[in-house]
């Protein structure tokens, strides 16, 4: 017997993923379907960046988080864009998050290269990255596994059992366990194998530090691998890193209950699935305003039409209100409109209502007017 099987009984290698209960497979099943129409999703150039962008920093900081780090979106922003500078004393807080978004720019590497192994050598390329420039303890260094224990006896599996360990892991999530014959079950089991390597290597603590950071990026890795976007793969870090409590108490609870992952599993997945769901409704959202405009600009056409510019500002103007608006102010709802409007009899700007009324795209009231949203969902019920 290894001195982990008596010390560490949960790295135990025994989890069945076909015995989870249904109510998780549905998440699964929905959340893969939600990657699977992220994958196709069309986007202007624009909006498209901005999103991944988005997912990009709320992943890396929920993963730099998790581990302690402190600094919050719109700092990490500003140090991007380069309008922020921090004291000396958070700037190792920098580096890590530096050091976190280039580790995630060699895994999007390694998809495209189709280069999916995550064995013992990506783990030490990964921890490289992760703990570039940043202390460790003097008998380690980046990217080498742990030689010696922890302070705390118990907590962390022998040293020499670690490179056996990862051989292990690899082993068991590359096995036909994890990767069914079935297409359409591809995506939820990579889904499963990337949480149960995540789980793992948090128990295993292959280095002296860094290893949430380094586990959260193989998980990372994983899902890439499978097909799920960038933009989804983010969400697991974010959302254990805004439910923190939850998560430090799911991996602990899975070690004292015998090695039972499936707690965790449920945990995690509901969270994937939520946060899937909510991406798919932010693209979802980008593109009705997309067909909105060009709806619009069909109804309202600035060239084709008499005075077909002023309209098709009016209209935008409207659209972008929220609540009815009192004629009278209605030619302040944006520059353009107060230049146009201030040129003209005060009879134009109610002739121009009637038409935008006439053609389905507002409605007056009692000296007020709003816009009638353009309809561009044929199946909605």
């Amino acid at each position: 017997m290894r001195t982990y099987e008596r010390t560490h009984p949960w790295i135990s290698f025994r989890f069945d993923p076909r015995k989870l209960p249904y109510p998780v497979w549905i998440l699964l099943g929905e959340a893969a379907a939600g990657c699977t129409w992220l994958r196709e999703a069309a986007l202007p150039a624009r909006e498209g960046e901005l999103i991944n962008y988005i997912a990009r920093l709320r992943g890396v900081l929920g993963n730099a988080a998790l581990d302690g780090n402190t600094l919050s979106e719109d700092q990490v922003d500003r140090l991007l864009e380069g309008s922020l500078r921090l004291p000396p004393s958070q700037v190792f807080q920098e580096r890590e998050v530096r050091n976190l978004l280039k580790a995630v720019s060699w895994a999007e590497a390694r998809n495209k290269a189709g280069d999916h192994d995550m064995g013992p050598w990506a783990l030490q390329v990964l921890h490289a990255q992760v703990m570039k420039e940043l202390p460790v303890p003097a008998d380690d260094a980046p990217g080498e596994f742990r030689s010696v224990r922890s302070a705390a006896p118990g907590t962390e599996v022998p040293p020499e059992e670690v490179l056996p360990l990862l051989d292990r892991l690899r082993e068991w999530t590359s096995s036909a366990l994890f990767n069914p014959e079935h297409g359409e079950e591809q995506m939820p089991f990579a889904v499963l194998r990337a949480l149960a390597m995540h789980l793992y290597l948090l128990w295993i603590a292959p280095f002296a530090e860094g290893n949430g950071r380094t586990a959260r990026l193989a998980e990372f890795q994983v899902l890439l691998g499978a097909g799920i976007p960038a933009v989804a793969a983010h969400a697991l870090a974010a959302h254990a890193s805004a439910t923190r409590g939850e998560y430090l108490r799911q991996t602990m609870q899975a070690a004292s209950g015998g090695g039972d992952i499936t707690p965790f599993l449920a945990y995690m997945v509901r969270g994937f699935a939520d946060a899937v769901k909510a991406v798919v409704a932010e693209v979802a959202a980008v593109q009705h305003g997309v067909l909105a405009q060009d709806e619009l600009r069909r109804r309202v056409d600035p060239l084709a039409l008499p005075n077909g510019l002023r309209l098709h500002q009016l209209a935008q103007a409207l659209l972008g209100e929220r609540s009815s608006v009192p004629t009278a102010k209605v030619p302040q709802l944006s520059p353009p409109l107060a230049h146009a409007y201030a040129r003209l009899n005060a009879k134009t700007l109610q002739r121009d209502l009637a038409h935008l009324e006439e053609l389905g795209l507002a409605k007056r009231s009692r000296g007020a007017v709003q816009a009638v949203p353009v309809q561009l969902r044929p199946f909605h019920l």
